[in-house]
């Protein structure tokens, strides 16, 4: 529920507005860093390159979002979808995928709130030093893990990442698990690890933790303005 500013923005708003710095974090994502990935079409993969070289991401959000929402798609519980998912739901299957419960009722800024606060626990670990009121040190912690993440996935055939205190950089030296592996031959414990480590949910995590920090700083910029437009009036 939006109280004296909003909270529960479009994605498409909300990347319209980003800075280049956050806009670039989900390009790299999305083009693997500009190498390219099987499911990107080379012309949109092009376009996004362009426009980042230029500063211009804010120019294409829906390119942004549409892409976000495909990989979405493509999460084993998605498997069949031939189209793009609600970014809400997409952040949804993220929090299930930490472990986490997130009501039916909540709207996106708590389902984001929950991911944050589960990807703390399982990549850093002290999830007590987390302040949600400072915004400045929370985007760190963000920031702090979805680069751990993306450098996670950019490794062949993909990281388990082992959580608990030895946070992201214990990710590097874990298990690794060849993608090219079909799912069904998998044990137990491997399908495990290959849900964790499949491109869906490689990109997804780090994707909705990257719009989370965009979305908290939105909130912030349009707090400090209504706050502004307040003491003018007294």
């Amino acid at each position: 529920m939006d109280l004296v500013v909003p909270r529960n923005r479009s994605l498409e708003d909300l990347l319209s507005n980003a800075l280049s710095a956050d806009l670039d974090v989900l390009a790299d994502l999305i083009t693997d860093n500009g190498k390219g990935r099987v499911a990107l079409d080379s012309k949109i993969k092009t376009t996004i390159l362009n426009r980042k070289a230029k500063g211009e991401l804010q120019s294409i959000p829906d390119v942004l979002e549409a892409e976000i929402r495909s990989f979405g798609s493509n999460s084993i519980a998605t498997l069949f979808r031939s189209n793009g998912v609600e970014y809400i739901e997409l952040a949804t299957d993220v929090a299930k995928k930490l472990d986490g419960k997130p009501g039916s009722s909540a709207d996106i800024y708590a389902i984001e709130e929950m991911v944050i606060g589960l990807a703390v626990k399982k990549y850093i670990g002290d999830v007590a030093a987390v302040d949600y009121r400072d915004i400045a040190k929370l985007s760190a912690y963000i920031a702090q893990i979805v680069k751990g993440l993306i450098s996670a996935a950019g490794a062949i055939g993909g990281i388990a990442a082992t959580g608990g205190a030895a946070g992201v950089a214990g990710a590097v030296g874990g298990r690794l698990l060849s993608l090219a592996a079909p799912p069904l031959a998998l044990g137990a414990a491997g399908a495990a690890i290959y849900q964790a480590t499949s491109p869906a949910f490689r990109i997804t995590t780090p994707a909705v933790l990257q719009v989370a920090k965009i979305r908290r700083a939105r909130y912030e910029a349009d707090f400090a303005t209504y706050s502004e437009k307040l003491r003018a009036c007294l």
